[in-house]
């Protein structure tokens, strides 16, 4: 969650100047640049927000270096389901193996960033894990959520020992020799080239088991790739012919890796939510706004209201999703932290899901979760005012909106903040139904041109 502070010295220091500042206001600043004939005093109005349930499912992975793996159930939402697929990469450019090379052992090593449960009892119940071999090798056309399916993995399990997976810092599994002995057989000169080295050793896939149908709960797993590496320790023959201990690093998902996500929630689809509007993480059920829809909504009050269509002009629109408190004080704690509305757009062939541009404007309405007033609050009016002055029939899918949580990262190299959906953190919401006294509105603040 966001905290801000108020830096009260600064406060005063700047009241303190203001008041000893004689400083002459002139009111009619810019009033030139109006025209005459307009009139420019602004209206309010609230209408009903016409919004359905739908599935967000075919995401993107959208966080680079990381995968989620686990299964989470619940008695509302059901089973979500998180397997991924990672490549493999030489750690240096260059590897020699000497003389007579021998396997003694090949780890994986997986460095956890985040265990998530709904339960907190469950933060440390074991999970079985297991590896297998992909079929397929991974590139740039799967970076992408759901592209894999079980043919896509060899279903020979190649973990060694124990499957179990507990909820600590790291999981490290030690894999079957003749997975290491593939790696003496690539030619050295495909060993040196990232690019070679993934087209001759795919990478793996991790998947886990799914919890009891007839016990919820379950713990899904995010790992950090950046820190995570596969070990390799071998003998050799040196120069002199006396065996040596060698050891090299490989490095996981430094340039591809996939989530596979399944959730069991597609049951609460409908297009009038009436009782109640689930929210569930990931690729679960989502809010879901049809462009046409709303378009039809503002223009029939503006009609009502005798204002032409076209003479409307949005000086600010919100839309706004209560929920109610439930009376008990933890039901918050799996609520996202913000929701804001994202496209889905068809890019190079693959689904995309982007907040709208208004979530750039620090000034505007992002979706921050709001305890006090109960309510998720977003800036659509850009949106808005593009959707009025486009003819319904050249709207696409494209334009309508799905009700997701988004991240924010911020590149201190360039300054710049990037805003994404949500794919790395899981939660869940229940927000009000259309037929709830306190139901999902649309807010405007309009003009009327002359």
């Amino acid at each position: 969650m966001r905290h801000s502070g108020v830096i009260l010295s600064l406060a005063a220091l700047l009241t303190a100047f203001c008041l000893a500042s004689c400083i002459t206001t002139d009111r009619t600043l810019g009033a030139r640049l109006v025209p005459t004939n307009q009139d420019i005093t602004l209206h309010t109005a609230t209408l009903d927000l016409p919004v359905s349930l739908k599935m967000a499912d075919s995401l993107q992975t959208a966080v680079s270096q990381s995968i989620t793996v686990g299964a989470i159930r619940t008695k509302t939402f059901g089973l979500l389901h998180c397997d991924a697929a990672m490549s493999v990469t030489a750690a240096s450019d260059s590897i020699i193996w000497g003389g007579n090379p021998t396997v003694r052992s090949l780890t994986l090593n997986l460095v956890v960033d985040t265990n998530l449960v709904v339960n907190p009892s469950q933060l440390y119940i074991p999970q079985n894990f297991y590896i297998h071999q992909l079929n397929v090798e991974l590139d740039s056309t799967m970076v992408y959520n759901n592209s894999l399916s079980e043919k896509d993995y060899n279903p020979e399990i190649l973990s060694e020992g124990g499957f179990v997976y507990t909820g600590g810092d790291s999981y490290t599994v030690k894999l079957k020799e003749k997975i290491a002995q593939r790696l003496f057989e690539i030619p050295m000169a495909t060993l040196d080239s990232a690019e070679l080295f993934m087209k001759a050793f795919y990478g793996f896939y991790l998947r886990c088991d799914d919890p009891d149908e007839d016990l919820p709960g379950g713990r899904l797993n995010i790992f950090d790739l950046s820190s995570s590496y596969l070990n390799f320790t071998y003998d050799y023959d040196d120069d002199e012919g006396n065996r040596r201990a060698g050891t090299t690093s490989f490095l996981i998902g430094e340039y591809y890796n996939v989530n596979i996500c399944s959730a069991g929630s597609r049951e609460y689809e409908k297009a009038d939510p009436a009782d109640g509007l689930y929210m569930d993480g990931l690729c679960g059920i989502k809010p879901y706004i049809e462009a046409a829809q709303i378009k039809r909504v503002v223009e029939q009050w503006a009609a009502a209201e005798g204002i032409p269509a076209e003479k409307l002009l949005i000086a600010k629109a919100t839309l706004s999703f209560p929920f109610e408190y439930l009376g008990d004080r933890d039901q918050f704690d799996y609520y996202p932290l913000n929701l804001f509305p994202c496209k889905r757009t068809l890019l190079g062939g693959k689904m995309r899901y982007t907040p709208l541009s208004e979530i750039e404007d620090g000034a505007l309405e992002t979706g921050e979760i709001d305890r006090s007033h109960l309510c998720y609050t977003s800036n659509v009016s850009l949106y808005l005012q593009k959707i009025l002055r486009t003819d319904e029939s050249a709207l696409t899918a494209s334009d309508n909106l799905w009700m997701m949580p988004t991240l924010a990262t911020y590149n201190s190299n360039t300054g710049e903040t990037f805003y994404y959906a949500d794919y790395f953190y899981y939660a869940q919401g229940y927000l009000n139904g259309t037929a709830d006294l306190r139901h999902p509105e649309i807010h405007l603040t309009y003009t009327v041109l002359k």
